[in-house]
Order: structure tokens, then C-alpha cells, then sequence
């Protein structure tokens, strides 16, 4: 059936009016988590902004194999942004700092188009994070994740953010806070969830160490990671330690 076959047909109207925005935007947002500062929504992927922070308290995207598996080439562009009356930190704010400009969506989960890859080096998406974290465990913590895509079939549902409690200061002009730890939980519905919970520098213990349940990343930043499961499941996959591996 071609698109003018549907208009004909309500169905076909309302189930395209539901799964249009998913196509248009490159994403899904099926399980968005809570929203507490400004949401900015790009095409691939959303944040929660904190203007207080200036940085996200969670950047979400949806995980495939088409993402990591294409061709757009790593941008070193950053670029400052704006919605509104709301701005992001300045990419000079890192500069001489001692942080690197932390992605939280990672640029090499967004090989997908030159549009994407782009997208991650907006200023919305990016935290302070020590070098020999950013470069170390944290980019290992990015890699295991990737690799829990086994085929085409999955879709992996993604949210990662900083910790504010026992912040390490401020840097640049804005004052933006340096974040005590960083977090990364990950929903896969035919698998569940898990958690990591990784402190903001160089770390030498295995990422092992680092991975806990969904529901302790809850407990530490009061968000709602995945609220429109039900509760049972959510419940259920948020208290899980270990999945597959």
C-alpha cells in the first residue's frame, strides 16, 4: 500500500501519525526519561538542560547497528548553543580548564549521517570530564556498549548524564560544575537493563567494578530512567545487576 492508498484508510492515518515523528527524527522516543531543567530535542538524540550546571542532567538516544555501522566521518567542531533564553556552557569555558569536553552521546555511536554525527558536538551534549577518564574507562564503557548490539535486530535504549553531589568545582566563565561521577544506564527489551556509575577520574579497576543496577543510578540522581514501562518490568529491570555477559 502507497501513502495516498492510506489516506483513505483511518487506521493507516493514526498509526501514521503515531510512528511519523520516529522516522522524521531519526530516533525513538518511546522511553524518554523525566524531564526536570529545559528539553532540547534534536534529530538523534534528546537532553534534559541544566541551566544551574550548564551541562544536561541526561543526554537519551536509541541505539542500532545502522548508527555505528556508517560512514560519517568525526567532526572536531563544537559549537555553542541556544533555545530560547536558555544557552549552553561556551566551548571556551574548557579551554585550558584540565576537562576535556566530555560527550555523552558519543560521536562514534552516530557514524549513522554527517547530520548525527554533528549533532554530538553541540554543547548541549557535553560534560567536564577528566582526561584520563574521558580517554580511559569511560571510552571502554562506550565500546562495551556498542558491542552489546548483537544484530540488526536490536535497539538498545540509552541515557547518560553526570552527578552533581560532591561536585569538583566549576571551570570557564559560566561556571560550569565539574560532575563527581558520570552514569550510563542502558535498556534492551529483549535483555533488561544495567547500570554504571563511573567517578570522574583516572580509573584503573576493571569497568566491571563500576557496573551496578538501574535502580541505585536512580537513588543517587532522583531521575526516573524509563518510566512508561510498567511497573512490573520496570521494577524488574531496574534491579538488575548483570545481564548476558
Amino acid at each position: 500500500m502507497n501513502l495516498h492508498d492510506g489516506i483513505h484508510r483511518p487506521f493507516s492515518i493514526a498509526l501514521l501519525c503515531v510512528c511519523l515523528p520516529f522516522l522524521l527524527r531519526g530516533q525513538d522516543t518511546r522511553y524518554i526519561p523525566e524531564v526536570k531543567g529545559t528539553f532540547i530535542e534534536n534529530s538523534y538524540y534528546c537532553v534534559d538542560y541544566d541551566s544551574a550546571h550548564k551541562q544536561p542532567s541526561w543526554v537519551y538516544y536509541m541505539l542500532t547497528k545502522a548508527h555505528i555501522s556508517g560512514s560519517a566521518s568525526r567532526s572536531s567542531s563544537f559549537k555553542d548553543c541556544k533555545q530560547g533564553s536558555v544557552a549552553s556552557a561556551s566551548t571556551k569555558d574548557y579551554t585550558r580548564s584540565g576537562y576535556d569536553r566530555g560527550h555523552l552521546c558519543p560521536a562514534a555511536d552516530m557514524k549513522i549521517s554527517k547530520e548525527a554525527m554533528s549533532e554530538t558536538f553541540q554543547m548541549w551534549n557535553i560534560s567536564p570530564q577528566n582526561p584520563s577518564l574521558n580517554r580511559g574507562r569511560w571510552a571502554d564503557l562506550e565500546a562495551t556498549v556498542r558491542g552489546y548490539l548483537e544484530d540488526e535486530t536490536d535497539t538498545l535504549f540509552i541515557v547518560t548524564g553526570p552527578v552533581f553531589i560532591a561536585d569538583m568545582g566549576s571551570i570557564g566563565n559560566n561556571r560550569v560544575t565539574v560532575p563527581s561521577l558520570f552514569y550510563k544506564v542502558v535498556f534492551n527489551p529483549k535483555r533488561g537493563g544495567i547500570g554504571f556509575l563511573l567517578p570522574n577520574r583516572k580509573l584503573d579497576t576493571p569497568l566491571s567494578s563500576w557496573q551496578v543496577s538501574i535502580d541505585l543510578v536512580e537513588a543517587i540522581t532522583g531521575i526516573d530512567f524509563f518510566p512508561q514501562l510498567p511497573d512490573a518490568q520496570e521494577n524488574e529491570i531496574e534491579a538488575q545487576v548483570s545481564w548476558w555477559e
